[in-house]
């Protein structure tokens, strides 16, 4: 977040072309894929989402994503080892309901994490803010 607030709006909403677009649409997506997972997890319910309109600046990710963790915290400190390998049955935005273990879910938002983390080290390296070293081993 730091080196996106950096930018002018228009290297932090400029769409490359390519992927989600802009680095904010980027982040957004992010912010909504973490809440509608979790979402899930707790309800068995995967809603639609969160709408951007709700979050049209860098500040209101940012105090989304604070809100975000603080509730992924909450779920993960409540949830047993024997539920993490448990299944949940989910049903999707689309009304279709499927067993599904809970640590899938997690694997799912890790890998989904890391990639949209590395487009916007991409996006934002190329426009003079690299967030220098994002390996896994540095955060652990």
């Amino acid at each position: 977040m730091q080196k996106a607030a950096a930018l002018d709006e228009v290297g932090y909403k400029d769409n490359p072309g390519y992927g989600h677009g802009s680095i904010h649409d980027l982040l957004f997506h992010i912010l909504r894929t973490d809440r509608s997972w979790r979402m899930a997890l707790e309800s068995g319910w995967q809603v639609a989402g969160i709408r951007p309109e709700d979050y049209s600046d860098l500040k209101s990710l940012q105090a989304g994503f604070e809100e975000e963790q603080a509730a992924w915290q909450a779920v993960i400190d409540g949830l047993s080892d024997d539920e993490i390998e448990g299944e949940i049955a989910l049903t999707n935005w689309r009304g279709e309901t499927f067993p599904i273990s809970r640590w899938v879910i997690l694997q799912h938002l890790v890998l989904h994490g890391m990639q949209h983390q590395t487009e916007l080290a991409q996006l934002l390296t190329a426009r003079g803010q690299s967030p220098g070293d994002i390996d896994f081993i540095f955060f652990s």
